[in-house]
């Protein structure tokens, strides 16, 4: 009888050494499986990660695209609506006028026009400097509020003998005219100057700009 029991025991014994063996050499151990974790989790986050900075780079090119277009679309725009157009001549003088039109939504105030007639190329930066000089203002005419949509005209004198000048190519005829007028975010401008074409006897826009 004690031997039965003593050969039970020894083969409960190999058992459960065999048991203990086969866990010890399974390589999916609780460590493994927790760096496994740790490293996937690692990734997740750098993933989160590069994702709200891209939210975020996305929300700001959306902000500057919005200022711009707030900046573009809601102030006034008052530009020429076409060319200069003969009205009148008598024996001495010809009328011109030119169409200023506001091509913004919002209205602009205090619309200022100042022009001049010469026989040359006229130097801009000099005559934007006389421009603003306050002191000289005899050659500016005030338009007044322009609103949406709205247009206004400008008149402009040329004498027949000079006018006849240029037709003949003894001189030529230029007309510098410059506008500024006032918003709610500034002021602003815009300039052009014309030659009188011989061959089409129109004015001919030889220079643009936007201030």
């Amino acid at each position: 009888m004690s031997i039965v029991v003593t050969i039970r025991s020894q083969e409960v014994t190999t058992e459960n050494q065999a048991v203990d063996s086969h866990n010890s050499e399974n390589p999916l151990t609780l460590t493994v499986i927790n760096e496994y974790f740790e490293i996937i989790a690692v990734f997740l986050e750098a993933g989160i990660v590069l994702l709200l900075w891209k939210t975020v780079k996305d929300f700001a090119e959306l902000a500057k695209v919005s200022k711009l277009q707030t900046e573009v679309r809601f102030r006034p725009w008052v530009g020429p609506n076409g060319g200069f157009e003969l009205l009148s001549e008598d024996g001495d003088k010809k009328q011109y006028s030119i169409t200023l039109k506001n091509f913004g939504e919002v209205p602009a105030s205090n619309v200022i026009v100042t022009s001049t007639i010469t026989d040359s190329m006229p130097d801009k930066l000099s005559f934007l400097n006389k421009y603003n000089d306050k002191n000289d203002s005899k050659n500016q005419f005030q338009l007044g509020p322009l609103l949406p949509g709205m247009e206004k005209r400008y008149w402009l004198f040329i004498e027949n003998e000079k006018y006849r000048s240029s037709i003949e190519g003894a001189s030529n005829i230029f007309i510098f005219i410059y506008f500024s007028y006032l918003f709610s975010g500034g002021k602003s401008g815009y300039g052009m100057i014309s030659q009188l074409d011989k061959k089409t006897n129109n004015f001919v826009h030889k220079e643009m700009w936007i201030d």
